[in-house]
């Protein structure tokens, strides 16, 4: 199944990102490099990324 979700999205090599599913589950893959992100890598990187931004607002105040 191949359903493009992004386009030049892929923080590795810029590519464009697809969802995807196997008997493991869903998963987010580059096209061009084959890069994949599980649910798992995805809720790590949003939670890393609201830590920066909570860190940014309190050194700006």
């Amino acid at each position: 199944m191949l359903s493009l979700i992004r386009r030049k999205a892929c923080k590795r090599c810029g590519g464009d990102l697809s969802i995807e599913c196997d008997i493991y589950g869903v998963y987010i893959e580059c096209i061009q490099c084959g890069a994949t992100w599980n649910k798992e890598d995805l809720k790590l990187a949003s939670q890393l990324q609201n830590a920066v931004k909570a860190t940014n607002q309190v050194k700006v105040a």
